[in-house]
């Protein structure tokens, strides 16, 4: 039998030792440990009927502590979090805890330790309700030079949109995501995605459109139909056998513009066509004298009819 006096003598010193030798076996255990943090996307579970009402973080930070080998061996695909909601039926603000499930290289090992941040989720729910409104594109840009967006159309015009009742209820219409203008002079066609404005609202039924735009001159245009044709640089022994024939001149161009042009006698706006005879010195036909329309700045010819001009030229008596 052992000597129970030798194994009791200074028995307050063998106790401190081998609480000594306790903890360094266990802080020598621990720092061995490695640690990772993952960020993981929350899973919400609820009932059918009810939907988040509130924003809240969608990812969570899960920490994890073990072998350095088996720790490493963890992707973030092998954990879950989420928080399940589902045993609440009516409208409320309720509390669930976070659960962390674990799947293939993470649920091998019992050995992982794991814990999550935060513990537990309070989250408002309301019923999930749906409801249709109109879309309205989101114009933005100026179209190009003299150029504006006449007249649009966005295929289909209504859409459907669902989630928590407070929020759809207060939702009249949508928008589509911006749709550039900049330098557009020709009517268009094409996709364009719809925006909630809210991460809280879906589109059950798909959230794409076609928008189509019309694109038409914003300059005025003013048709002028009998102005009498002149004549410069005729030369001073010949003269027209004939007055030339009144032509039909069409203009475009800025409203301030075509109201600047110089009124007749009877108060019409008018412009000088003229038929130049520079270096026509002898007397005879010309079978075709351009004519030329003389505008001021910010009006553009558009169509002169005729244009061009048949005349006969005799010497002066």
């Amino acid at each position: 039998m052992p000597n129970l006096n030798k194994l009791l003598a200074q028995w307050p010193a063998k106790v401190l030792a081998l609480a000594a030798a306790l903890l360094l076996f266990l802080f020598n255990r621990f720092d061995s440990l490695q640690t990772r943090t993952f960020t993981v996307p929350l899973r919400v579970v609820t009932d059918t009927a009810l939907v988040p009402a509130e924003n809240f973080d969608h990812r969570v930070k899960v920490t994890m502590r073990g072998a350095d080998e088996l720790v490493s061996a963890v992707v973030d695909s092998d954990l879950e979090a989420l928080v399940d909601f589902s045993g609440h039926q009516g409208e409320g603000v309720f509390r669930a805890a976070i659960q962390v499930n674990r799947r293939g290289t993470a649920a091998e090992s019992t050995a992982l330790e794991l814990s999550v941040e935060p513990l537990v989720l309070s989250l408002h729910l309301e019923k999930r309700v749906s409801k249709t409104v109109p879309i309205q594109p989101d114009f933005q840009g100026s179209p190009g030079r003299n150029f504006e967006l006449s007249g649009f159309q966005v295929v289909p015009s209504l859409i459907t949109i669902e989630g928590p009742r407070s929020v759809i209820d207060k939702v009249t219409s949508v928008n589509t995501e911006p749709v550039e203008l900049r330098g557009k002079t020709d009517s268009f066609t094409l996709k364009a995605r719809v925006e909630t404005g809210s991460p809280l609202i879906s589109f059950p039924y798909g959230g794409t459109v076609e928008v189509r735009g019309m694109m038409t001159s914003s300059l005025a245009s003013l048709v002028l139909e009998t102005v009498v044709p002149g004549t410069v640089n005729l030369n001073s022994n010949l003269v027209l056998r004939s007055p030339l024939p009144p032509v039909r001149v069409r203009l475009r161009g800025t409203a301030q513009a075509l109201e600047s042009l110089v009124k007749d006698s009877n108060g019409d706006p008018t412009v000088a066509v003229v038929a130049d005879l520079t270096g026509y010195t002898i007397p005879g036909e010309i079978p075709a004298l351009e004519l030329k329309v003389v505008l001021p700045e910010g009006i553009e010819l558009v169509d002169l009819s005729p244009a061009v001009v048949s005349l006969f030229l005799e010497v002066t008596r």
